[in-house]
């Protein structure tokens, strides 16, 4: 008996497409971090910024994205709290933190310090001074 064998060789993708596949899963792959580490959200905007009227109501500070909460509150140069409460996200615009301030502040240096979670659920924090004139 003689018997036919049939060898099949498996087809092979070439080596450019392969290499192709491999670059533009890493292209993407780059892309999708890059995009995530983009999307933090950071300061925008502090008001008062440098110094301001000692007769100002409110501290704010501004996000480049909607936070889902936080809190603020300010501080005298001699550690003495002088905001009304800790704030929180301005029912008006869910980039900012605002608090009230108390009446009567003197001239001088005042810190803000904040805290936030931001909309991809990041805790974040920090501050910033500036003076009343």
């Amino acid at each position: 008996m003689n018997e036919i064998h049939v060898i099949k060789r498996a087809s092979r993708v070439p080596v450019g497409w392969l290499a192709a596949g491999v670059l533009a899963l890493a292209a993407l792959f780059a892309l999708t971090v890059e995009d995530h580490a983009e999307a933090h959200t950071t300061v925008s905007k502090v008001k008062p910024s440098g110094s301001a009227p000692s007769s100002i109501r409110a501290v704010s500070v501004s996000f480049t994205g909607v936070i889902r909460g936080g809190s603020i509150r300010v501080f005298s140069s001699g550690g003495r709290v002088v905001s009304r409460g800790s704030g929180g996200r301005d029912p008006r615009d869910a980039t900012r933190l605002m608090v009230p301030l108390k009446k009567g502040l003197a001239r001088g240096s005042y810190t803000a310090r904040w805290k936030i979670v931001a909309a991809d659920g990041h805790a974040q924090s920090g501050s910033f001074r500036f003076r009343l004139r």
